[in-house]
């Protein structure tokens, strides 16, 4: 992936506090932000709801009794498709909130990348 197309998009806070908080990652209420631009919110939806329809498949395939291994090929395309959306997240986390977070002096923001990782990989 190309993390130069990663857009930072300025934005307001959930409870219309700072701009600069919203960007900086963090809202003025606490709550951490990840600001997306509309069109990496399509794409992200569009493979969610593509795993949506994926997990809805297998379960009418349960439901109308199909061969075990039939029901077990169409979960591996599941758990495909999510660690693929999960790798393109984790990713433009890190090119994006990692990096953001190093460059303002947060250093312990690497820990969480390595936490994160502990969990995914």
């Amino acid at each position: 992936m190309d993390h130069s197309s990663v857009e930072e998009k300025s934005a307001v806070c959930c409870c219309e506090g700072d701009k600069a908080e919203v960007e900086s990652g963090n809202c003025c209420c606490g709550e951490r932000k990840t600001v997306r631009s509309s069109e990496e919110k399509k794409e992200l939806t569009i493979r969610i709801n593509r795993i949506a329809g994926q997990l809805g498949g297998v379960k009418r395939m349960v439901e109308e009794d199909k061969y075990c291994e039939d029901v077990l090929v169409q979960l591996a395309a599941v758990d495909k498709a999510v660690r693929s959306l999960t790798a393109l997240i984790l990713t433009r986390h890190m090119h994006r909130c990692i990096v953001r977070d190093v460059q303002s002096g947060d250093v312990d923001a690497l820990d969480g990348v390595a936490e994160l990782f502990k969990r995914f990989i």
